[in-house]
């Protein structure tokens, strides 16, 4: 018997002979599969007693099959955070498990987890470590030890498809790929039309193509596969395409490609290999902040991630580069696509597996994740190891009744709109984690016990400003969790400090600290998640609650000291300071009377900020709106338009200037001309229109929208070009001078001919600088004098 080692990537599994295989997918010289026999299970809630009759279970399958259970085994487990004696039930095949269950008398637990992500959580394998195993052939005997390594080396690969579209949607059953484009080892374009480019390799036609690209993927052989949106587009296409050719399609190791739904994601598995579909990871960075794209184009990403640009074909014209013969326009296009998608496919890969290191959950599966999703793998993943029993997944009556009773969240002081000088921004430290942490807040630390009394049962109790109570030990699950996030983050940006910025190993630690940091945060939102395993109501509502406490407490505490506290949201205070020392040692005496995990950090001083109204008429400001220039130079600006993608971007360009005229400058003068100037560019027709598009995404399918808008009526008339639209689509519109409403006049960015100057002047530039302007005494007067539009120049 061999003894082998080699890391360890994804597992699926099958089934064969009535036996159930575990498939590993691991990576020593070459990637390879291996196999390991394992039983699939859930657990019963009944005891020793009932063990016979529920050896006795059995039920039928749709095509007739008599479904029996394998065996019975007794055990122990943590279930709803007590010790109870349960039932472990085994089955023969993974898909006899809701089957047998069905039919079970008794309470089930576990049976709704996916086999080969349970055996990943028994086995407490980590994606990326190495496993030291005994082997014969494929076959896996034990494994003897599991190692954490930073040295794994993918090697990547990234594809695009190009096909013939004559109605703006190619039809797989019947307008063809006429390009394939690769970046890998090598990169190179696949067509059978003559190209000039030494990179486009000529084949016979689009069956001899798909398969030089399976030949291709042999010779590279890549770890990894990278495409753009490629789950819902270029493999379910190149796939029907072979088919409809009976072409030997192979972009994995075998034909196989699986179709996965992860939540509201689709994902394709490729056999053999690791596929990232960029697209869904690029919104999950944008969703929590990490990429700042307004739109998640192909396009768009690569301006913003990387600096790169792609070659500007519309893809409706295509099929018309196609048929003129501009082929070698057409290679080059498709090539850079490729070329960008694997530079930004390299670019996330670092953050991508170590998300996956610290979640425990495989490379395909974050690439398609959310953030609950991650915390919920994490969770399961550490319950399994603690013996607990993970909570089922809520049913859809409970998730209605949780999503109609939100919970509270933030305290926030309102600024009052001005500009101001000398301020002070002082936040808590990830304040929920550190309550989670600080209180033991926990599903299965709630005290019952209604009275106010801080000991129950001779247990100490924390009791939240809701009246809840936890106990105060031994910590829970969730806070040893978070406990040990925050204590690992502490000590990677403790190595990072020592690392040299040139070093591969910085690199593995900056991406490190920002997955720790991800899930960290994400632990407050799944606990309030209306659909998570450990939805808690108590523990929500009881961090907000306490972090509404620190937060008023600290303002006090400042206004005590003579401040004058300007803003307070969340975990973060606003003060205007004339002496830096002052604010320093506010800050010390804080942090004395903080429990040991909370901390009160100083973010900066800054030295001029601009805080704006309500919309409306009222004096009060508004919460998450201002802009502050810090001593560094830099310009903080939270909520403004500029960082909406709903705005154009000649509105958010000449709200950026006006501000940088107030904070910079001091230039009151300065900023009212940057406005009179845009008003004139406006009117004289000078804009690109480019400048002008305004996007929005559409939140469901076109024939659910009751009211008429500008974006639905920019969707429909793509549709009519026979341009693909769907639930989610990022329609980038113009407001042009045809038609009569603004939902007509509004068109698609790349069908606009002009564009409607009054518009743009009075729903998007003045909208946007007016509230800036206000603070410096300005008035919008009325814009409409004898029919015609006053410019900015005869109002201020």
């Amino acid at each position: 018997m061999n003894i082998k080692k080699a890391y360890f990537l994804d597992a699926d599994y099958i089934v064969k002979n009535n036996r159930t295989y575990v498939r590993l997918l691991v990576k020593g010289k070459k990637l390879t599969r291996l196999h390991l026999e394992y039983e699939p299970y859930f657990y019963v809630d009944t005891d020793e007693s009932n063990k016979k009759d529920v050896e006795k279970i059995h039920t039928q399958a749709k095509n007739g099959e008599k479904i029996k259970v394998s065996r019975v085994e007794t055990c122990e487990k943590i279930l709803s955070g007590k010790r109870k004696i349960l039932l472990k039930v085994f089955c023969h095949a993974p898909s006899d498990v809701p089957l047998i269950k069905q039919a079970m008398p008794f309470t089930c637990y576990e049976y709704n987890i996916q086999f080969a992500k349970r055996f990943v959580l028994d086995m407490k394998l980590v994606p990326f470590s190495i496993i030291h195993y005994k082997r014969e052939g494929s076959i896996i005997k034990e494994i003897t030890r599991i190692e954490q390594t930073d040295k794994i080396s993918l090697s990547t690969l990234a594809f695009d498809i190009e096909t013939y579209n004559p109605l703006g949607a190619p039809r797989e059953n019947k307008d063809p790929i006429i390009m394939i484009s690769y970046a890998g080892n090598h990169s190179g374009v696949i067509s059978y039309k003559k190209a000039q480019g030494e990179f486009v390799k000529l084949v016979q036609n689009e069956k001899d193509m798909l398969e030089k690209f399976s030949e291709i993927m042999t010779q590279e052989n890549p770890d990894v596969v990278f495409g753009y949106n490629s789950s819902n587009f270029d493999l379910p296409y190149l796939e029907r395409r072979a088919n409809a050719l009976g072409a030997n399609l192979r972009i994995g190791r075998t034909k196989i490609l699986k179709k996965i739904r992860k939540g509201m994601v689709n994902g394709m598995r490729v056999d053999g290999r690791i596929h990232i579909d960029i697209y869904p990871a690029v919104r999950f960075f944008g969703f929590i902040g990490l990429v700042k794209a307004q739109e998640f184009t192909l396009k768009r990403v690569a301006e913003e991630v990387i600096g790169k640009k792609k070659l500007d074909i519309k893809m409706q014209d295509i099929w018309q580069f196609w048929d003129a013969g501009k082929i070698d326009q057409l290679a080059e296009y498709s090539l850079v696509d490729a070329q960008i998608t694997k530079e930004l496919g390299d670019h996330f890969l670092p953050l991508q597996v170590e998300l996956s290191k610290v979640s425990k959950m495989p490379l395909f599966d974050v690439a398609l994740s959310t953030s609950g999703q991650l915390v919920e793998n994490l969770l399961m993943y550490e319950a399994t190891g603690k013996n607990m029993i993970s909570p089922s997944r809520p049913s859809d009556s409970s998730v209605k009744e949780r999503m109609a009773n939100p919970i509270e969240g933030a305290y926030v002081k309102i600024p009052e709109p001005g500009i101001y000088d000398n301020i002070a921004v002082m936040d808590f430290r990830g304040l929920y984690p550190t309550i989670i942490v600080s209180y033991n807040i926990d599903p299965y630390t709630v005290e019952k016990d209604k009275d106010n009394d801080e000991n129950i049962n001779g247990r100490e109790c924390f009791v939240s400003p809701t009246g809840a109570k936890f106990s105060k030990g031994p910590l829970g699950l969730i806070p040893s969790v978070v406990d040990w996030l925050l204590d690992y983050r502490l000590k990677i940006k403790q190595e990072i400090k020592k690392t040299d910025k040139n070093e591969e190993k910085y690199k593995i630690l900056t991406a490190r600290s920002h997955a720790i940091k991800i899930l960290t945060n994400s632990i407050y939102g799944y606990l309030g998640y209306p659909r998570a395993r450990w939805y808690s109501r108590e523990c929500a509502e009881s961090t907000t609650a306490w972090g509404r406490k620190h937060i008023q407490e600290t303002i006090d505490a400042a206004e005590n000291a003579g401040f004058r506290v300007l803003y307070g949201d969340t975990d973060s205070i606003f003060l205007i300071y004339k002496n830096k020392q002052d604010v320093v040692d506010f800050l010390e005496n804080i942090n004395k009377k903080l429990p040991e995990k909370m901390e009160l950090e100083l973010e900066g001083f800054f030295t001029r900020g601009v805080f704006v109204g309500k919309k409306g008429k009222e004096e009060r400001g508004a919460k998450k709106k201002y802009a502050m220039l810090g001593e560094d130079g830099r310009i903080k600006i939270r909520g403004f338009e500029l960082v909406r993608r709903d705005w154009s971007d000649i509105a958010k360009k000449t709200q950026l200037q006006v501000l940088e005229a107030i904070l910079r400058e001091g230039s009151k003068e300065k900023a009212v001309a940057i406005v009179r100037k845009t008003i004139q560019r406006l009117r004289e027709g000078n804009v690109p229109l480019e400048e002008l598009a305004i996007m929005t995404q559409l939140s469901k399918d076109t024939r659910d929208y009751d009211v008429a808008s500008p974006e639905l009526s920019a969707a429909k008339k793509m549709i009519a070009q026979g341009i693909p639209v769907e639930k989610g689509s990022v329609i980038s519109y113009v407001v042009t001078k045809s038609g009569k409403s603004v939902s007509e006049k509004a068109h698609p960015l790349e069908f606009a001919k002009d564009y409607d100057a009054d518009y743009y002047i009075n729903n998007q530039v003045l909208p946007a600088v007016m509230k800036i302007l206000k603070e410096l005494g300005y008035e919008e007067y009325d814009l409409k004098v004898g029919g015609k539009q006053k410019g900015l120049g005869d109002f201020v």
